[in-house]
C-alpha cells in the first residue's frame, strides 16, 4: 500500500470512530442493559433443584443486532451463595427482548441457608443479580442490576399452635397401686396450664427445637415428670423424630416429681437433622413451595409402675397444616389453620433399651410410686 493509500485508510478509520464517538454521545449508540424479568423453579430430584431465568435485555441500538453479548446471574439468600450461571455469545436484536438461563442451586450450601434463616427468626433476603457484558464499537459497559425481596416461613408458630391443642385438664386412665397392706384405684388428673415453641442452638448439622409445657399437678400427691414422644412430617418427609427415652430436659432433673398442687415448666430438646430439611425442601419447591405439614405430640409417665399418657388412652394429638411461600411462585404466603385430632398412638417405653434390659429396676420404680401415691397408708 503506498503511502497516500495508508493515510487515506487512517483517515477514514478516524472518521468512523470519530462518527460513531458522536452517536455514543448523542445518545444513538448505546451499551446494552438488561435486568431480571422472573424467576421459576424447573426440574427437581434428589439431588437437583434447577432454577429458570427469565432476563431483559436492552439493547439501544437501533438495526443493529449484537450476537456476542454474556450474561451472569447470581442468587443468594442471607448471603449464602446458591446459584450462579453464564451465558456467552448471546445473540439479541434491537430494542427490547428476553433470553432464559438455566442454573442449578447448590445442594451443598442449602444447610448454610437453613442456619440463617432459623437464626434470623425464620427470615430470609433473596438477592438475584444480572450482569450484562458488552463491546460495542469502541464502548464497551458491564451494567447490572440486583433484584431484592423477603421470604418468611412459620414452622415456629406452627410448632407452638399444635402444642396448644394440648392445653387444659387431662384425667388419665385409672391406675391400681399396691404398697402391700392395701391397694387403691387412683386417676390422676394432669393439667397443661401453658405451652411454647421456640428454636435453640443451630449449626451446620442439627437443629434444636425446644418445646415447653408447664404441668400442674391438682392432686395429692407428688407425679413422675411426665416424657415426650413426637414426630414432624413435611410433604410425607420425617424431619423430626423423637422417642420418650431420648428427648433431654432443658435445666430440669428428668428424675424429679411434681409436687402436690404444684407446677413445673419443662422444656423438651428436640434435634432436626439438617440434612433431612433439605430433602423438604426439594419436596416444597417442586409441589410448588406448598408444604403438607403434620405434627404429632404424646406426653406420658409413670404411674403405680403403669404407663399412662396425654392424650388418655394411648392417643396422641395430631394436627395437620399448609404452609406456603412465595420465593419464585406468584401466591399468598403463610400458613393455614391447623386441623386437630385425635389419633392412636403407640403407648412409648418410658425407659431407655438398656434399662428395659436390665435387671428389675423398674419393680423398685413401681414401690417408689407407690409410696408417693399412698402415703397414708405407711
Amino acid at each position: 500500500m503506498t503511502g497516500t493509500g495508508t493515510k487515506v485508510t487512517l483517515a477514514l478509520v478516524v472518521c468512523l470512530a470519530t462518527a460513531l464517538g458522536g452517536l455514543f454521545a448523542a445518545g444513538v449508540l448505546g451499551v446494552p442493559d438488561a435486568g431480571l424479568e422472573d424467576n421459576a423453579w424447573g426440574e427437581v430430584d434428589d439431588e437437583r433443584i434447577e432454577v429458570l431465568t427469565t432476563v431483559w435485555i436492552d439493547n439501544p441500538n437501533p438495526g443493529i443486532e449484537l450476537d456476542d453479548l454474556t450474561l451472569e446471574y447470581a442468587l443468594a439468600m442471607n448471603g449464602v451463595d446458591l446459584a450462579e450461571g453464564t451465558a456467552a455469545d448471546v445473540a439479541v436484536p434491537a430494542g427490547n427482548s428476553t433470553t432464559e438461563l438455566r442454573t442449578d442451586l447448590r445442594y451443598e450450601r442449602l444447610p448454610d441457608w437453613w442456619v440463617s434463616h432459623v437464626r434470623n427468626d425464620e427470615a430470609s433476603t433473596l438477592e438475584a443479580d444480572v450482569t450484562v457484558h458488552a463491546d460495542v464499537g469502541p464502548v464497551s459497559g458491564s451494567p447490572s442490576h440486583t433484584y431484592e425481596d423477603g421470604i418468611e416461613t412459620d414452622l415456629e408458630p406452627m410448632v407452638a399452635a399444635a402444642l396448644a391443642e394440648q392445653e387444659g385438664e387431662h384425667s388419665l386412665s385409672p391406675v391400681e397401686t399396691d404398697d402391700g397392706i392395701q391397694r387403691e384405684l387412683v386417676e390422676p388428673t394432669v393439667e397443661i396450664r401453658d405451652t411454647d415453641a421456640a428454636w435453640g442452638t443451630v449449626d451446620a448439622e442439627t437443629t434444636e427445637l425446644h418445646l415447653t409445657y408447664e404441668v400442674y399437678n391438682p392432686n395429692a400427691y407428688p407425679l413422675a415428670t411426665p416424657s415426650l414422644t413426637g414426630e414432624m412430617e413435611f410433604n410425607d418427609r420425617v424431619v423430626g423424630d423423637w422417642q420418650a427415652h431420648e428427648v433431654e430436659l432443658l435445666d430440669a432433673d428428668r428424675d424429679a416429681t411434681i409436687p402436690p398442687r404444684s407446677s413445673r415448666e419443662l422444656t423438651f430438646v428436640v434435634e432436626l437433622d439438617n440434612d433431612d430439611v433439605v430433602d423438604w425442601f426439594a419436596t416444597h419447591v417442586d409441589a410448588g413451595e406448598v408444604t403438607d405439614a403434620e405434627f404429632r405430640a404424646q406426653l406420658a409417665l409413670s404411674v403405680g409402675g403403669e404407663t399412662v399418657t396425654i392424650p388418655e388412652d394411648g392417643d396422641a394429638i395430631r394436627c395437620d397444616y399448609e404452609m406456603t411461600t412465595a420465593i419464585f411462585v406468584e401466591q399468598d404466603a403463610g400458613l393455614s389453620e391447623g386441623e386437630c385430632t385425635l389419633v392412636p398412638w403407640a403407648t412409648p417405653n418410658l425407659e431407655a433399651p438398656d434399662d428395659a434390659a436390665g435387671d428389675g429396676d423398674s419393680d423398685g420404680d413401681e414401690s417408689l410410686l407407690d409410696d408417693l401415691l399412698l402415703p397414708s397408708s405407711r
